[in-house]
């Protein structure tokens, strides 16, 4: 099984969620999960790739997104390490970041695929979720995103649907929850 974190690092991850920074809540869950996952089935392998981080929002770079760490088996170490090198900045290329992601696994039909978005927003480049959702399809890659949103508006919630399952948290605890059912669901 290989399991595609896309990491939401645009400026809007440094706002509050239930009393911490969006941020830290999502590195320090993902870190705690990945570990866990390693310790009982280190056959998966994970890979992380982050978005929003390398330019800031001012520049409004939309291809601002790179895959920081290649899948590996018990990569969860240089998952960490890369996870606290970032800060959050730029924009939300979901779209572009997606699109991306499509050439971070390796070719191999034995293997299971799957992603996970982490984000606190919406596309801010005005990228298409539904049109990169066809590519999946003409590409033959049967992937359905989990996309993890963190305080997202109640009106924002249909904008993630043609690319996959969106569960929407509004603390600590629901992110949790939410990140644990995703992974575990991947992994069946």
């Amino acid at each position: 099984s290989r399991i595609l974190i896309l990491l939401d690092a645009s400026g809007s991850m440094k706002e509050n969620f239930d009393g911490q920074n969006k941020f830290a809540v999502a590195t320090s869950l993902l870190q705690h999960v990945i570990d866990s996952i390693q310790l009982k089935n280190p056959n998966v392998q994970f890979a992380l790739r982050v978005f929003g981080h390398q330019f800031p929002k001012s520049q409004r770079n939309c291809k601002d997104t790179k895959l920081e760490v290649p899948f590996a088996k018990g990569n969860a170490d240089a998952i960490s390490s890369k996870m606290k090198t970032v800060t959050p900045q730029g924009q939300t290329a979901i779209a572009y970041t997606l699109f991306q992601a499509l050439t971070d696994f390796p070719s191999d039909s034995l293997s299971t695929n799957s992603i996970i978005l982490i984000t606190d927003g919406i596309e801010t480049c005005d990228g298409d979720l539904c049109s990169v959702s066809e590519q999946f399809n003409k590409k033959r890659i049967s992937l359905k995103p989990f996309i993890v949103g963190m305080g997202l508006a109640d009106s924002l919630k249909t904008f993630f649907d043609c690319i996959g399952t969106f569960i929407n948290t509004n603390n600590q605890q629901q992110f949790g929850s939410a990140v644990n059912a995703v992974v575990s669901q991947a992994l069946n």
